[in-house]
Formats: C-alpha cells, sequence, structure tokens
C-alpha cells in the first residue's frame, strides 16, 4: 500500500511539472492597457520611445539572466527600445496587480506603453523579436 501511494506522489508530481513547464515561454496577446513607468516604480525615461520590454524578476530567479540576455539582443536589433526590469523580490505587490504568476515574465509595451505581449517564463529571441515587430511598426 504505501508502495502503491508512493507511486501516485511521483506521478501527481511529474504532472504537475509537465503542466507547469507547457505554460513556460508560451506569448500571448496583451490587454492594450497602458501602463506607465511609475505605475511599476521605475523613473519616468525608463521606457522607450519605440517600445520597452518590461521584465518581471527577482534576483534569486536564475533564468532570469538567460532572458535578460535575449532581451538585450533584441533591444539591439530594433532602436528605441528599452528594457526595464522590476524586481517582484522588492515589489511583489506588482506580481498581483499585473498577475505575473511566474518569473521571469516579460511585457511587450509599445511607444505608447500599452500592453501588446505577454511572455511568461524562459521568452525566447525569435519570439521576442516577433512581438517587437509587431509591437513597433516599421522595426
Amino acid at each position: 500500500m504505501a508502495a502503491l501511494l508512493a507511486l501516485l506522489a511521483v506521478l501527481a508530481a511529474a504532472g504537475v511539472g509537465v503542466a507547469w513547464r507547457r505554460g513556460d515561454g508560451t506569448t500571448k496577446r496583451g490587454s492594450g492597457e497602458r501602463i506607465r513607468p511609475s505605475e511599476v516604480a521605475l523613473p519616468d525615461d525608463a521606457f522607450g520611445p519605440r517600445g520597452t520590454l518590461l521584465l518581471f524578476t527577482a534576483e534569486h530567479d536564475v533564468r532570469s539572466a538567460d532572458v535578460l540576455r535575449a532581451l538585450e539582443e533584441a533591444a539591439a536589433a530594433v532602436p528605441g527600445v528599452r528594457i526595464a526590469p522590476v524586481d517582484l523580490g522588492r515589489r511583489g505587490d506588482l506580481a498581483g496587480r499585473y498577475a505575473v504568476t511566474t518569473i521571469p515574465t516579460v511585457f511587450v509595451l509599445d511607444a505608447d506603453g500599452r500592453l501588446r505581449f505577454r511572455m511568461k517564463g524562459a521568452a525566447r529571441l525569435p519570439d521576442v523579436l516577433a512581438a517587437l515587430q509587431d509591437a513597433t511598426p516599421g522595426s
């Protein structure tokens, strides 16, 4: 009986892991809501004139460094795009406000600060570039 319970626990844990990973790296259309730098505890000049990659992260997250590198490469490819990191370890209240359930999470904002795309988990460079192309016409 104990072996059966242990097997069921392992299978349940594996199922949760698979479901969690399935959502990792997904890109979804944003709500179009306007986000201002002050609303995410950033200085007024934190957002780019053509677009912004708003990175919700935390100091302890090991995947954020890889995502940041992908964002830096994408921002370098599209002039006028800035990366604006938000440390949820310091501003956890923002996670609830913007429904951030996974770190890292990237919001792709257009020139007006409107949320065009949400990228949950380990955002990949091709996906970031595609979202930026859509959010920053003429890029």
